[in-house]
C-alpha cells in the first residue's frame, strides 16, 4: 500500500465524517430533540449535539482541505494549472465550494445560531422563525454543495 493510497482514504473517510455527520443532525438528531416538545430541553441538546459535531466536522473539513492539497500535489496540479483543465476546473470548482462550506459554517455557528437562541429566550417568535429559516438556507447550502463536491470528485474517477 502506497502512502496516496492512505492519502486517499482519509480524504474519502474526512468526506464520510463530514457529509454522514450533516445528515445524521439534520435528518435524525435535530427532529428527535424537537420530538421531546419542550423547546428549552430541544434548544440545549441540538445545541450540545452541535457543537460536539462541530469539533469532529471542523476536522473532517480539515482534512479534507489538507488530503486535497497533497493530492493535488501528487498529480503535479498547481494552482495556476486549475483553469488549463477540464480536470483542473473541476478541482477548482471542489475547492471553491469547500471554502464556502466553510464560511457558511462559521456564519452558522457564530452568527446565526446565537440569534436563534437569542430570539428563542426572548420569545420573539417573528425573530425566531427569520433566524431559522436563515438556518435552514445555510443548512441546505452546506448539504447542496457537499452534494456537488462529491458529484465533481466521482466525475474525476476514471
Amino acid at each position: 500500500m502506497s502512502i496516496w493510497t492512505l492519502i486517499r482514504f482519509a480524504h474519502v473517510l474526512g468526506v464520510t465524517v463530514w457529509l454522514g455527520g450533516m445528515l445524521f443532525l439534520g435528518l435524525v438528531a435535530v427532529p428527535a430533540a424537537r420530538a421531546t416538545g419542550d423547546r428549552g430541553t430541544s434548544r440545549a441538546l441540538i445545541t450540545d449535539v452541535a457543537k460536539r459535531f462541530g469539533k469532529l466536522g471542523g476536522a473532517a473539513w480539515v482534512l479534507i482541505l489538507v488530503t486535497g492539497g497533497g493530492l493535488m500535489s501528487h498529480r503535479d496540479l498547481r494552482f495556476g494549472d486549475l483553469t488549463s483543465s477540464d480536470y483542473g476546473k473541476k478541482i477548482l470548482a471542489k475547492l471553491i465550494l469547500l471554502l464556502l462550506i466553510g464560511v457558511a459554517v462559521v456564519v452558522h455557528g457564530m452568527w446565526q445560531g446565537p440569534r436563534v437562541r437569542r430570539a428563542d429566550e426572548a420569545g420573539d417568535d417573528a425573530a425566531l422563525r427569520k433566524w431559522k429559516m436563515l438556518g435552514g438556507m445555510l443548512d441546505g447550502f452546506m448539504l447542496l454543495a457537499t452534494l456537488v463536491a462529491l458529484w465533481l470528485a466521482t466525475s474525476l474517477i476514471a
